[in-house]
């Protein structure tokens, strides 16, 4: 027997009514409220559609989710409890599956709101892959769980991953998820809570996006959980106003009110013939200071901490989050594609060191352009902190001017950010100058052995860059600087792209400029780390072939 819980329920206003306060922008901007207690067509308690309402109450006909096959998903992978809960239960087999999908109305934009109230369960099958709640675009705004760091956290995909606090205390339990984005930010709330999702994103929303709930797309990543409300606006909705539908979605779902945050003890000092000792019980940075107006961090510091005093006066406190820059700050990121590279940023001198290993492989990209090239991230992205560097460089005008003229001809484009960079002292690059008898094919090398002579670095133009559409980072090497080293153009393994034609040692070096307030945002971003890099850093050792 089919189910319609089609028409209009007296005892439910529409959002707007049921909401007080909200601002004019966020008023005007909700797109759909899918509400779990109204517009779900059912087969017995099998789900086929989700009917979404505007804020007074009025049914949104073109804005369906019908239930879409993957493979051979049964059609009660989604079910309905008969009160308001679409329960999602995929049979953990990749290649089939079932989720909600439908087209939103909605305007071209760069600012989106998404609630949900539901929750993902725990234990659930391919949990390690990520499930997904929604994805809407496809790939310009979504929420998912996936395992890392030793759990289960948070994470967004506009094509890049980006990673927030770890959600396992959430599994299982009803809770409010927010998630609210701009052209260049995007915050994740759990029942209001920031879980400070990393990374530095370009997001836009096409109009007429996609929706598909319960799912990434027909290629899987089912949710395992509940879904109970979806309130989508094409605004980012401000704080206030995001807490007005926090607080909405609390009461509709028996949500436990956002505990006050804990206050942060201060650490405990003892000092004992010379030699001191502070504790504290905090998960929080560690301050110094010998004059209460300039502090450092000790970065990565565990409680306690034994020394031996040598100062006349030393002062200690703890900090959840900067208000001023301290000195000392330093950050690290690892990206890969057949291997890792990392970066490192210091914060103080602005010192970007740019470390991986020996003899990289460049290909050649000529045309209207004249380059040498390989990517750097394609099979990880690291936690965002390049990608932050790259859009707050005070210098990157100047940097992508520079690139345009080493070669990069045609990367005019606002989507394409440069860094250049000069070669720390150990650093070494290397040309070919004979081809193979026959040309280079997948996975050859044969021109790979000792058909490689070093060549002067101090006049090469060394660059990373970036495409943002797809958040793929490159390394390069400018072919006017390389033609001013040698006048040969290496053969590379004989192909038409002169494949591992150039090679060079990942030993670099560069300066990003950054204003006091972007210092300040970065360090609340990402966590201080021990320095590891600086001028005497080496590539490392890596075997890419005899000879090298």
């Amino acid at each position: 027997m089919a189910i319609c819980l089609m028409s209009r329920v007296d005892s439910l206003a529409g959002i707007l009514d049921d909401v007080q306060g909200l601002s004019n922008t966020a008023r005007l901007s909700l797109v759909a409220h899918y509400d779990g207690r109204v517009g779900v067509s059912t087969n017995g308690n099998v789900v086929e559609s989700w009917v979404p309402m505007d804020g007074n109450g009025n049914f949104l006909p073109n804005m369906v989710a019908q239930s879409m096959q993957r493979g051979s998903g049964a059609a009660d992978l989604i079910t309905y409890d008969g009160s308001s809960r679409l329960i999602f239960d995929d049979t953990g087999i990749i290649a089939d599956g079932r989720y909600l999908g439908g087209e939103l109305v909605n305007s071209e934009t760069r600012n989106f709101t998404i609630f949900w109230l539901g929750h993902y369960k725990n234990n659930a099958p391919l949990a390690s892959l990520g499930t997904y709640a929604y994805n809407v675009g496809p790939n310009s705004i979504s929420h998912q769980r996936d395992d890392g760091a030793g759990g289960f956290r948070v994470e967004m995909y506009n094509g890049t991953t980006y990673h927030g606090d770890d959600i396992t205390a959430f599994d299982g339990i009803d809770t409010v998820w927010s998630t609210v984005i701009t052209a260049t930010t995007h915050d994740a709330y759990a029942n209001g809570v920031n879980l400070n999702v990393g990374g530095n994103p370009v997001n836009s929303i096409s109009s007429n996006a996609g929706i598909v709930i319960g799912a990434w797309s027909n290629g899987g990543y089912d949710l395992v959980g509940e879904i109970r409300q979806m309130i989508i606006f094409e605004s980012a909705l401000d704080d206030e106003d995001r807490k007005l539908i926090e607080a909405y979605l609390s009461d509709l779902g028996g949500v436990p009110p956002t505990p006050d945050p804990i206050t942060i003890l201060p650490p405990e000092l003892a000092v004992q013939n010379g030699i001191a000792q502070i504790k504290w019980n905090a998960d929080a940075h560690l301050l110094f200071s010998s004059d209460l107006v300039e502090w450092s961090i000790e970065p990565e510091a565990a409680s306690p901490i034994t020394w031996e005093m040598k100062r006349d006066k030393e002062f200690f406190r703890l900090a959840k989050e900067f208000t001023k820059v301290p000195r000392g700050v330093v950050l690290r990121t690892r990206f890969a594609s057949d291997t890792y590279r990392e970066i490192e940023y210091h914060v103080d001198t602005g010192d970007l060191f740019f470390y991986g290993e020996q003899a990289h492989g460049l290909d050649y990209y000529g045309g209207a352009n004249d380059f040498w090239w390989c990517t750097l991230n394609s099979a990880s992205r690291g936690s965002g902190l390049l990608e932050f560097l790259m859009d707050h460089n005070e210098g990157a005008a100047l940097m992508k001017s520079i690139a345009v003229q080493e070669g990069w001809t045609t990367y005019t484009s606002p989507s394409y950010s440069f860094i250049v960079f000069e070669p720390l002292p150990a650093q070494k690059s290397y040309i070919n100058h004979t081809a193979p008898p026959s040309p280079g094919q997948t996975h050859t090398t044969e021109a790979y052995t000792a058909d490689y002579d070093e060549i002067a670095n101090n006049r090469l133009c060394f660059v990373l860059y970036r495409n943002s559409a797809n958040g793929i980072s490159y390394v390069g090497v400018g072919g006017p600087s390389l033609s001013n080293v040698v006048p040969l153009h290496p053969p590379g393994d004989g192909s038409p792209n002169n494949d591992n034609g150039v090679r060079i040692d990942i030993a670099l070096k560069s300066v990003i400029t950054l204003s006091e307030a972007d210092k300040l945002k970065l360090i609340n971003q990402f966590i201080p780390l021990q320095p590891l890099y600086n001028d005497d850093t080496q590539a490392y050792f890596y075997e890419h072939g005899p000879g090298f």
